[in-house]
């Protein structure tokens, strides 16, 4: 009579030490992010740069080293706050009342301005990617590009 009792009571204490884990692994992770301060910052920002047609038939392997070699020479996406504060300043500018022309055209020159830096940027990794490809390499990328372009 004993035996038939042992094994629900195992289980249920397998499954309760299971719940136990799994509750201290989420108060784990939620303390750790709140601790760290990225609550509120969402997934880490990413450097974004497009050459058009030429960057979709690239190979994932070619996006990534012109992304390291970005990164390496100091290509940095605005943090956070830094893209927060300029993103209020260009509403502030919209709420004013007069409205002023001259103050929303420098908001919007000072958002034109880092992303033709990080064009910029990103294009110098991309001609000194495509100079360290094998001619047979570059050969490949401009058969797909042109295949791409008659799609």
């Amino acid at each position: 009579m004993d035996n038939p009792m042992k094994q629900p009571r195992r289980l249920w204490r397998v499954v309760l030490v299971l719940s136990l884990a799994l509750n201290v692994a989420v108060v784990g992770a939620v303390a750790g992010l709140a601790i760290s301060g990225r609550a509120n910052d969402g997934p880490p920002q990413r450097l974004m740069f497009d050459f058009g047609p030429l960057g979709r038939v690239l190979d994932p392997a070619d996006r990534r080293a012109i992304g390291n070699a970005l990164r390496r020479n100091g290509a940095i996406p605005l943090d956070r706050s830094e893209m927060r504060g300029k993103i209020v300043d260009f509403a502030a500018a919209l709420r004013q009342d007069p409205f002023d022309a001259d103050l929303v055209t420098r908001e919007l020159g000072s958002f034109r301005s880092r992303s033709e830096q990080v064009q910029q940027d990103a294009q110098d990794a991309f001609i000194a990617h495509l100079s360290s490809m094998s001619p047979d390499g570059r050969r490949k990328l401009a058969d797909r590009l042109e295949h791409g372009a008659r799609r």
